[in-house]
């Protein structure tokens, strides 16, 4: 009897176990949309088309209020945030960029000169890899909870946004390269000694070259395009092989200045080919990788860079930025498509984001009587010196002054026996009677008190200790940065991003496939949420550094 009941009590258990495996996707797809406002779902919709855009959301569910929580809003730390669930200040990749004490110079976030890329035409001295990422991401958790069997896939055009998602035990991250090869994908000998073979057959395609033979003209009437300023412009920035910032653009003539320049295939990342040529890799390493094809979950991130190109370059105002957007709607579509085809329809879960915002042009701005103005970083270092040199003495007390964050010469301070946190309050105190400035914290500041909202919150959120610098600085709404001193409100084209500001920091967060819910959430939340959503869906442990929360509204 007692054998009987054993038994029993195992179906039962296995039949737990097996409808807890049916509940989980066969395979999860990350997008994230490199600078995609909220706005822009909803700007163009009109000529969206059934499948895309509009599909996610008419059969997902839609968090309209998501935020990130930090400064500064940035392609990797953005990336970093969403995969791993927490902020700069956890994480460590507090910018695409930063000044590293140790070496006295500016390095990468995923520069590594310990590894070389592979599969470039060219021989190559860079490497790259996911060691300054300081926590685990969603994608290893996955990875160690399946005891390496589930396979995670990354692709961007940005090596960036393949292998900050990735994590450190993706199978692999891809990337574009432009530089040693002809367009061809890559990656790192952190992940492989050699490319597969289903990349090699894809690369010899040569896809690149094949997309840049035709010319880019706007998908529908130029004089439609009501939602975006004129296409002829002072606001948009002529890239190489033109003379102005106007459709249409003509491959085969620009190509060639491209080609001058030794970067003929970039020139892929500043037109709407560039994201159907991510898709349609997606779709191939889908595919060959038998992504989704058994029962235990697979991922593959998918970044597209385009957008985030064309909107410094012109702008989010643009007629350019605006057919990005509609043709990206189309890429989107297929690769639902094909998921639907190759997973099969309610296998998949998907997610889709974006790294960051964008601020409208700050001529624009002006033009429109709206408040802007640009930060002059370089005039900022010249007037603080001379303001430390009068204070203590000519010194070089500067060692790097970019953007939002001053890193001051710590051996000079110490040689003279001058309190650090003394002079830290010095230089911001100088910083915050400057007109652009609207705050400045010390990073004595940010180790020693706990900030609990507004904008200091966010300072802190992506305050790193051993990394950030000595002062960070706020800047007014709608202002710009610039570290060329010739820069004016007359020259200064296309867009930037970074602050802590609605426009940069108001993304999409669209949920669709297994088991999400139909609706939609006016709940403020933020991008590092996803990451213990997925864990929660997944019954798997959340990234190492985690401090985002399950959206509850996905498991009502």
């Amino acid at each position: 009897m007692i054998r009987v009941l054993a038994i029993a009590l195992l179906v039962v258990l296995n039949g737990n176990l097996l409808l807890s495996q049916s509940d989980k996707p066969k395979l999860v797809v990350g997008v994230v949309v490199d600078q995609m406002r909220f706005d822009h779902l909803y700007k163009y919709q009109d000529r969206f088309s059934n499948g895309g855009f509009k599909r996610l959301i008419r059969e997902g569910f839609n968090y309209k209020n998501t935020h990130y929580n930090y400064i500064p809003t940035v392609t990797a730390a953005g990336h970093a945030s969403i995969y791993s669930g927490t902020t700069p200040a956890i994480h460590g990749i507090i910018g695409n960029t930063w000044y590293q004490r140790s070496s006295k110079q500016t390095i990468t976030n995923i520069g590594d000169t310990n590894e070389l890329i592979v599969g470039t035409a060219d021989v190559n001295s860079y490497g790259a890899s996911p060691r300054n990422l300081l926590s685990t991401t969603i994608t290893d958790q996955l990875r160690l909870d399946s005891r390496f069997r589930a396979k995670v896939i990354s692709v961007s055009l940005k090596d960036r946004g393949a292998i900050l998602p990735g994590g450190y035990t993706a199978n692999a991250a891809y990337w574009h390269d432009w530089k040693a090869s002809p367009g061809y994908f890559v990656s790192s000998s952190y992940y492989m000694e050699e490319l597969p073979d289903w990349v090699n057959k894809f690369n010899k395609l040569e896809k690149s070259d094949s997309y840049l033979t035709d010319s880019w003209s706007t998908l529908y009437p130029i004089d439609s395009y009501k939602m975006s300023a004129p296409d002829d412009n002072n606001y948009e920035r002529a890239i190489a092989g033109k003379t102005s910032a106007t459709f249409p653009y003509d491959y085969k003539s620009m190509r060639e200045r491209y080609k001058e320049i030794g970067a003929e295939f970039q020139l892929i990342w500043v037109t709407p080919t560039g994201n159907s040529l991510l898709t349609d890799f997606a779709i191939e390493a889908i595919k060959s990788e038998d992504l989704g094809a058994d029962d235990i979950t697979d991922f593959i991130n998918i970044s597209y860079s385009v957008t985030d190109v064309i909107g410094h370059t012109f702008g989010p105002q643009s007629v350019e930025f605006e057919d990005v957007i509609l043709r990206l709607d189309r890429d989107i579509e297929n690769l639902l498509k094909s998921l639907d085809a190759t997973v099969g329809t309610g296998n998949y879960l998907l997610f889709l984001t974006s790294d960051h915002g964008s601020v409208p042009v700050a001529p624009y701005l002006a033009d429109n009587k709206l408040p802007t103005g640009i930060a002059n970083i370089n005039q900022y270092q010249v007037a603080l010196l001379s303001h430390l040199n009068s204070k203590y003495g000519v010194n070089q007390w500067i060692e790097n002054f970019e953007g939002e964050s001053v890193y001051l010469n710590h051996d000079v301070i110490k040689q003279k026996k001058l309190s650090l946190s003394a002079v830290q309050r010095e230089v911001a105190d100088f910083l915050i009677t400057l007109e652009e400035v609207t705050g400045a914290l010390t990073a004595s500041d940010l180790q020693s008190q706990s900030y609990s909202y507004g904008m200091n919150q966010m300072l802190q959120n992506g305050y790193h200790a051993k990394r950030s610098g000595d002062v960070l600085l706020i800047f007014k709404p709608g202002y710009v940065q610039s570290l060329n001193p010739r820069t004016t409100m007359q020259n200064y084209k296309g867009t930037t991003h970074g602050s802590g500001y609605a426009y940069d920091t108001h993304v999409p967060m669209l949920w669709f496939g297994k088991s999400v819910p139909k609706g939609k959430s006016l709940r403020k939340v933020s991008v590092i949420d996803i990451a213990p959503s997925i864990a929660q869906m997944l019954n798997i442990p959340y990234p190492s550094g985690t401090t985002g929360e399950p959206l509850i509204e996905l498991f009502e």
